[in-house]
C-alpha cells in the first residue's frame, strides 16, 4: 500500500507531484518521504492518493483528515490481516458508522477498531434485508418470534423482518456481508495523541544471519555498537566474528543509504557512518541525502567521505520545479515576468538551462550544486565523479 504527500503550500505547482512512501513505513523512511515532499516543521499537508489500499478504506482516508504516521501505523495494522479479517474489520467500522448515526470514523477510530473486532459477529454472504430476515427464520435468531406457529412465520415479509432485525441491532451491510455488535465493549488502544509500540529513532540498524547455517536465525543490530554487542550477536548465531555473517536487510534514518550497503560491507566502516548520522542535525541530515543523491555515491566509503564534506556543497529544499527557478532568476534580473511579453515564456526551458550553467542538479530534496573543491586526495576511491561544474550560489 502506498500513499502520496504534499505539500499545501506547492499546490499551485504544475510541477511539483509529492513524494509517494509505501506502507506500512518506520518513522525514519515516514520523516524522509515529508523531507522529500518538502514539508516544513509544522507545515501543512495532505495525503492525496491512497493506492493499492482496500477500496472501504481509500474512500474513508480521501475525505478525512489524518497523519501520515497514524496512516503508516494502520496499514501495518490492516496488513497483517487475512480476507476474512479484512471483510470483518469493514462490517466493524459500518457499524459503528450506523451507531453514530451516520458520522463517519475518524484515523482514531479505524485504528481502534482494529483491535476490537472481536466484541461483533460477521455473517458473510448477508448482504440486505431480505437475506437476513431469511437467515434469522431459518435459524430462529428472532426471539420475539419463537412462540409464532410455522406456518405464520412461512407467511412473513422476510425484507420486513431483516430490517427489523438490522434496526434492533444497529447493524450495517457491506459488500461481503453484515456485521453487528454481539457484546458490549471497546478498547481504547489509541488516545488520539501517542500511537501504540511507537520504535525507537535508529541511525542505522543491521540484520545478520550466520553465512554457513542461516537456518539459525537472524539478529538485528543497531549501529554504532560495542564490540562487545557486535561479538554476542555473533556467539549467539553460532558465527565466531562478523566476517562469518552477512547483512540480510538494513534500515537508516537516512532510507537512501539503504540502497548500497550490501551483505559484505565492513563493520567499522558502518559504525564509524552510523556516528556521523548521529551527529548531524536534522538539517544538515536532509542535506546529506540530497547530497548523496547528487553524487551517485557507489560505497559505503564514498558515503562516509561525503558526510566530513557537507560544507563543500550548496543545498536549496525550497526549490521544487525548473519553472519557478526561471522565474527567481529572471525576477532577480528584476524582470517582469507577468509582462506580456513573457505570456508564452518557457519558465521551464529557461530554469532547466540555467541549472545545467550553474552546475546544479534537483534532487528529491531539493537543489544542489558544488560550492568549492573538496579535497580528493582524502577519499578512499581512485576514481570520482563529483558531477557539475563551477557553480553558481542559489
Amino acid at each position: 500500500m502506498y500513499v502520496t504527500i504534499a505539500a499545501k503550500r506547492y499546490g499551485s505547482c504544475p510541477e511539483y507531484e509529492g513524494a509517494e512512501l509505501k506502507v506500512p513505513a518506520t518513522r525514519e523512511a515516514v520523516q524522509d518521504a515529508m523531507e522529500r515532499a518538502r514539508v516544513t516543521e509544522d507545515g501543512e499537508y495532505r495525503m492525496i492518493t491512497f493506492r493499492d489500499w482496500p477500496v472501504f478504506l481509500q474512500e474513508r482516508l480521501a475525505r478525512m483528515e489524518a497523519g501520515v504516521q497514524e496512516v503508516s501505523f494502520l496499514a501495518g495494522q490492516v496488513c497483517r490481516m487475512d480476507q476474512k479479517s479484512l471483510s470483518e474489520y469493514e462490517g466493524v467500522l459500518a457499524c459503528i458508522e450506523t451507531e453514530r448515526r451516520g458520522h463517519e470514523c475518524s484515523i482514531k477510530d479505524m485504528i481502534n477498531a482494529t483491535y476490537n473486532l472481536g466484541y461483533f459477529d460477521f455473517l458473510p454472504g448477508i448482504v440486505k434485508d431480505t437475506d437476513l430476515g431469511e437467515n434469522a427464520l431459518d435459524g430462529d435468531f428472532v426471539r420475539i418470534l419463537q412462540d409464532l406457529p410455522e406456518e405464520v412465520i412461512g407467511m412473513m415479509d422476510t425484507a420486513k423482518v431483516g430490517a427489523y432485525l438490522r434496526h434492533s441491532e444497529k447493524g450495517a451491510f457491506t459488500r461481503e456481508g453484515y456485521c453487528f455488535r454481539s457484546r458490549e465493549g471497546w478498547q481504547e488502544v489509541y488516545d488520539g495523541q501517542k500511537l501504540p509500540g511507537q520504535e525507537k529513532e535508529l541511525l542505522l540498524s543491521i540484520r545478520i544471519e550466520n553465512r554457513s547455517h542461516p537456518e539459525d536465525g537472524d539478529i538485528w543490530l543497531s549501529l554504532p555498537c560495542s564490540k562487545e554487542k557486535i561479538a554476542s550477536a555473533c556467539g549467539q548465531l553460532g558465527a565466531g566474528s562478523f566476517r562469518q555473517c552477512r547483512i540480510t536487510d538494513v534500515i537508516s534514518m537516512a532510507p537512501i543509504l539503504e540502497e548500497q550497503i550490501g551483505p559484505d560491507e565492513d563493520i567499522e566502516t558502518l559504525i564509524r557512518l552510523a556516528e556521523k548520522l548521529g551527529q548531524m542535525t536534522p538539517k544538515e541530515l536532509v542535506k546529506y541525502k540530497a547530497i548523496l543523491e547528487f553524487d551517485g555515491w557507489k560505497s559505503v566509503e564514498r558515503s562516509l567521505w561525503l558526510a566530513d564534506r557537507l560544507e563543500y556543497y550548496v543545498f536549496d529544499p525550497s526549490l521544487v520545479s525548473y519553472e519557478a527557478y526561471g522565474k527567481e532568476c529572471l525576477e532577480n534580473m528584476g524582470v517582469d515576468c507577468s509582462a506580456a511579453a513573457f505570456q508564452n515564456f518557457n519558465f521551464y526551458q529557461y530554469g532547466m538551462e540555467q541549472f545545467e550553467a550553474g552546475g546544479i542538479k534537483l534532487t528529491a530534496y531539493g537543489a544542489v550544486s558544488l560550492d568549492g573543491e573538496p579535497d580528493f586526495s582524502e577519499t578512499q576511491e581512485g576514481s570520482l565523479q563529483m558531477g557539475g561544474c563551477t557553480c553558481q550560489t542559489m
